[in-house]
């Protein structure tokens, strides 16, 4: 006799094509491989038009300015884009906020960037401000997909209200995985707040003063022109979705399945 499945999985393959398998997307791409290069090539596109802001987003550093950063990204690829999750999910076996939450959560990150005064900080005040801001956005996690690209951008928009820019590709990526995995909770269920301590290093490396020479990245120009001619963003450890947060993907959080998931590259 066949168990039935519960709300939560059914929720959960919703988002995919057949379970265990890709996701649904706009493209009609089965494979998780050439969706994910897919989804790099069109998503670099998107946020290349709201870096020369040739899009408006409004800077409301909320639920909408999350929403409409993740909706512009990945509208070409996912009919979800700019919703937030309607499952839980986990990464590397630690689970983050539950969907039910998310409002709360986000209304979290919004107080903390709007109780500070960003334009007169110091260059220490800014590291550890932002990354308090980060590794709360961080645990959130709001989105099925994408949260790494989403959480890039926002971050760079809290930045322009101070006089420091981020520069994410002076950190790589194990280093960034490392410091956020050091960041959060211990134990979800007994602290539901992470330690941006753990993040001070990091954006104490990408943090950069407005105006300060942009250095030469032979890697990112590289980057640029495999894009120019074919999907691109794949090193030599795999695919990484995120271009600069270093984020591994989601996976089914249900208490019981959860370790029965396995990851993929993202």
């Amino acid at each position: 006799m066949t168990e039935p499945v519960s709300p939560e999985k059914q929720r959960w393959d919703a988002y995919l094509w057949e379970p265990g398998g890709c996701l649904r997307n706009k493209l009609g791409i089965k494979n998780p491989v050439e969706l994910h290069f897919a989804e790099y090539r069109l998503r670099s596109l998107r946020q290349g038009e709201i870096d020369r802001g040739d899009v408006e987003i409004p800077r409301t550093y909320d639920k909408a300015h999350v929403q409409a950063i993740h909706k512009h990204l990945l509208q070409d690829v996912y009919d979800w884009a700019g919703e937030f999750r309607n499952v839980g999910i986990t990464k590397q076996g630690k689970t983050f906020v539950p969907a039910e939450l998310l409002d709360k959560w986000t209304g979290k990150v919004s107080a903390k960037i709007n109780d500070k005064d960003w334009s007169t900080m110091s260059r220490d005040e800014f590291v550890q401000s932002i990354a308090e801001v980060y590794s709360y956005q961080n645990l959130t996690h709001p989105f099925r997909e994408g949260n790494g690209a989403a959480g890039k951008v926002f971050m760079s928009h809290v930045a322009e209200m101070s006089p420091y820019r981020l520069d994410f590709d002076r950190v790589e990526r194990d280093e960034w995985n490392a410091a956020s995995s050091a960041a959060y909770p211990e134990d979800l269920e007994k602290s539901t707040d992470p330690d941006p301590r753990k993040m001070y290093a990091v954006f104490d490396k990408i943090t950069v003063e407005r105006g300060s020479v942009v250095r030469a990245d032979p890697e990112l120009a590289m980057a640029l022109q495999l894009q120019s001619s074919t999907y691109a963003g794949v090193d030599a450890d795999g695919p990484d979705e995120n271009a600069g947060l270093g984020e591994r993907p989601e996976t089914y959080a249900v208490a019981q399945e959860a370790d029965q998931d396995t990851e993929r590259d993202d």
